[in-house]
């Protein structure tokens, strides 16, 4: 019994407040605070700029534009990184979600070295000519971070489903011999239950198509479809859980 005490925790834990190394969230906080302070104080500083374009004030414009870039991507790249350790962090080996994986460092790795790129900037021509690259090429870097978002969900699933099964195995050797007909109906109905909600997130987890994921992730309907299967695939989990308490409270022997 207390196993299963432990899925159902693990239910909560995995679904809401999954465990990440926190240097990857504090990274991805601090850069952010940065980020939002650093634009704050360039907006202020351009605006000198144009009201009085002095050398001065092009220069605290120019290094303050820098700083900004450098605290955006740094915060980009980091909170790619963050959605790495929080897929990595539930332990379970999951071909579809490997590929969202890879791109995911990809796109940290571009927006490391972008943030790099930024620091050679001087003039204000290096910084039109930075900002045109930039444009160009960092829509599909960007466009990965949802993938990842919905590959962690999906990746909570997934061990929710390992976990499901090992309490199921661990239940059947501790039920009554000979196990009634009624009984052993319900546990084949656990295991095809189980069979229909891998197939669900297999399906889920395969329609992330990263060949057009530019295209993908800017419809208005990116996040609602997959949100609403998502919804679905836990209450489907949470009702195969309940199930197997039922089993385990009513069915289980004492072990002695």
């Amino acid at each position: 019994m207390r196993f299963l005490y432990v899925i159902c925790l693990s239910f909560i834990v995995l679904f809401f407040a999954p465990s990440v190394l926190a240097d990857a969230k504090s990274d991805y906080d601090y850069q952010y605070g940065q980020y939002r302070t650093g634009y704050s104080e360039f907006v202020v500083l351009k605006q000198d700029y144009l009201n009085t374009p002095s050398l001065d004030n092009q220069q605290k414009a120019m290094l303050s534009a820098k700083q900004t870039i450098l605290a955006r991507d740094l915060a980009k790249a980091s909170l790619h990184w963050y959605l790495m350790d929080l897929i990595a962090g539930y332990q379970v080996d999951y071909g579809p979600i490997k590929p969202i994986t890879t791109s995911l460092n990809i796109a940290r790795e571009y927006f490391l070295a972008q943030a790099q790129k930024s620091q050679s900037v001087i003039t204000q021509e290096d910084l039109k000519k930075f900002t045109q690259n930039y444009q160009s090429t960092v829509q599909g870097n960007d466009s990965i971070i949802k993938f990842g978002i919905v590959a962690n969900k999906i990746t909570a699933l997934v061990r929710i489903q390992r976990d499901s099964k090992t309490a199921l195995d661990s239940i059947i050797p501790k039920l009554p011999t000979p196990i009634p007909a009624s009984l052993t109906a319900r546990i084949q109905e656990l295991k095809d239950s189980a069979q229909i909600i891998d197939g669900k997130i297999d399906l889920l987890a395969n329609n992330l198509n990263l060949a057009d994921a530019v295209a993908e992730s800017v419809t208005e309907i990116f996040f609602t479809a997959r949100v609403e299967k998502l919804v679905e695939i836990r209450e489907l989990q949470l009702d195969w859980i309940n199930r197997l308490i039922d089993i385990d409270i009513n069915y289980v022997q004492p072990q002695i």
